[in-house]
């Protein structure tokens, strides 16, 4: 997980960090012996030499952490990255990324944050961040940049980006109600990582807050949960068959959930959006193409807008604006239409 730090080659050089620091920055009190078994440390451990020299002599290692806490090859996440990617890049900076397997990972992650230091600014992507998580960002001094992350306090040096999931759910309820639409329900995924709660999970909020402006019930059951993998879609649809009455819309989480909800409906006869309306969220190509109707976002914009506040911010520049809202539009294409006639 990124580039050995000083205190690594420290420990394989059997020297102190602060004899590291003298060896590489060519200061005097230091045997030419000892110097060398530093660089020979250094060589071993795939230390760059040349940039930690540089971030000795000007406190700046050139380098921008992203953390995120869901698979890097998921949608979002290489969107995002590939955002961050292109920014830093073309100013010169270079990316470490940090993935968040589990609780142990996020938890070994904060706590070695003080040690490590070893990038400009942070950016945390998609996950609450606790109390004690948000106060360690605090601690380090260094900038922090949420992406689509909830627990993150807006003061200096801490900027939050990201959609309004709670009013774009909100949006999409009421032009399926415009629809005729009374029957509504809602697909996720199921939990896979204990102790993580997702930014995407507010559009559960933004349906429950959605239905009862709109006047309409969330029955027991509409609210339905489903396993990543090859039967997602059969699940999902084997419980909205189950359900009275029958939805005759479902709102999903993600595109993720609605393409292969889709496909399901339309495998076993059933007319989509004749019988049933499906809309997704995010927008993937693939959801073009098939024409699903979606919530479209564009994370690798503010992947990007991240990844330039950041660099910013690490030059202690300052930026408009602590909590910035990015703009969604429900794309409505094949996949709905007006509610069925009873």
């Amino acid at each position: 997980m990124g580039e050995p730090t000083i205190y690594e080659v420290a420990k394989e050089a059997g020297v102190s960090a602060a004899t590291v620091s003298r060896a590489i920055n060519g200061r005097d009190r230091i045997s030419e012996a000892t110097r060398r078994k530093v660089f020979e440390a250094c060589e071993r451990l795939g230390f760059s030499v040349s940039r930690t020299a540089s971030m000795l002599r000007t406190g700046k290692s050139n380098r921008i952490a992203l953390t995120v806490g869901n698979s890097l090859a998921g949608w979002f996440s290489s969107e995002l990255a590939e955002g961050v990617y292109s920014t830093l890049s073309a100013q010169g900076y270079d990316l470490l990324s940090y993935r968040l397997a589990d609780a142990a990972q996020r938890r070994d992650f904060f706590a070695s944050m003080p040690v490590k230091r070893n990038a400009d600014a942070f950016i945390i992507s998609s996950f609450d961040v606790t109390d004690d998580e948000r106060q360690a960002l605090e601690g380090l001094g260094m900038p922090v940049v949420g992406v689509n992350t909830i627990g993150l306090t807006a003061e200096r040096d801490m900027v939050s980006i990201g959609v309004d999931d709670i009013q774009a759910m909100r949006q999409t309820i009421h032009q399926l109600a415009g629809l005729g639409h009374r029957h509504i329900a809602f697909v996720h995924k199921a939990q896979e990582h204990a102790g993580f709660v997702w930014e995407a999970d507010q559009r559960i909020e933004g349906y429950r807050l959605g239905m009862r402006a709109e006047g309409l019930d969330v029955p027991e059951g509409y609210v339905i949960a489903v396993k990543e993998g090859p039967s997602a879609g059969a699940d999902a649809l084997g419980a909205l068959l189950a359900l009275d009455p029958r939805p005759t819309a479902v709102c999903c989480i993600s595109d993720e959930n609605a393409i292969p909800l889709v496909h399901e409906l339309r495998a076993y006869g059933f007319d989509v959006p004749g019988d049933m309306s499906v809309v997704g969220f995010d927008d993937w190509p693939l959801a073009q193409a098939l024409g699903l109707s979606t919530v479209r976002h564009d994370p690798r914009a503010y992947g990007a807008m991240a990844a330039d506040i950041a660099i910013r911010l690490s030059r202690g520049e300052q930026v408009d604006g602590h909590r910035i809202v990015v703009p969604t539009r429900l794309m409505l294409r094949g996949t709905v239409g007006p509610a069925r006639r009873a």
